[in-house]
């Protein structure tokens, strides 16, 4: 019975440093984790997968993408409201035409959250700055006004979000929504006219104080 016991012992023991001892041809797996791939990623992760080069013009949507064509312009000052700001980056993301983050499957890190609607550009020397993308519709469930989401990066690397763009002819621009703002970038608010050409287009001037 003892030499049973011994045997299924020495037997156990063996089973485990095989099974523990890597094989002399495997090799290790850096495994790496896509710390932007999150709906709350820290606000950097909105800089990580942007192209090298910008220009002053962002385009967030193609020339096929269903929607009304709208155009932003504007300008970015210093906090004196008179200089203008050259080399702010602008990021912005928004839902498509029926209110969802639709995605085309190539996103990477928080863009996979933000969609496919999305895009970056920075100031001119003198300031300026252009959106071309589509007129974004409201959530499914109407709960607040439809908007473009925004974050800028300033030439030092600070970092900041502003209020989103909204617009003056939606219902749900209240006074109750007006008052729930920070006082970063304004109000958001942008008045929107539409041209002969179908193209809604509307100015926001931004300053960083």
């Amino acid at each position: 019975m003892l030499i049973a016991v011994s045997a299924l012992l020495i037997c156990f023991i063996s089973s485990v440093h095989i099974i523990s001892k890597p094989a002399a041809n495997q090799k290790m797996i850096n495994v790496q984790i896509d710390t932007c791939d999150n709906p709350d990623a820290k606000i950097n992760c909105c800089f990580v997968n942007m192209p090298s080069k910008l220009t002053s013009v962002m385009t967030i949507a193609g020339q096929n993408e269903p929607g009304d064509k709208l155009i932003i312009t504007g300008t970015f000052f210093k906090s004196d409201a008179v200089t203008p700001y050259p080399n702010v980056i602008l990021y912005a993301y928004q839902t498509d035409n029926t209110g969802h983050y639709s995605k085309k499957g190539d996103e990477k890190g928080v863009q996979k959250w933000h969609g496919h609607l999305h895009g970056w550009c920075k100031s001119g020397s003198d300031g300026k700055y252009e959106l071309h993308t589509i007129r974004p519709a409201r959530y499914p469930d109407n709960s607040v006004p439809a908007h473009i989401h925004a974050a800028f990066r300033l030439p030092g690397g600070q970092m900041g979000y502003i209020n989103d763009f909204v617009f003056k002819d939606d219902s749900l621009v209240s006074e109750k929504y007006l008052s729930s703002l920070s006082d970063v970038g304004g109000t958001g608010v942008v008045d929107i006219q539409k041209t002969p050409k179908n193209i809604w287009t509307g100015k926001r001037d931004l300053i960083l104080k």
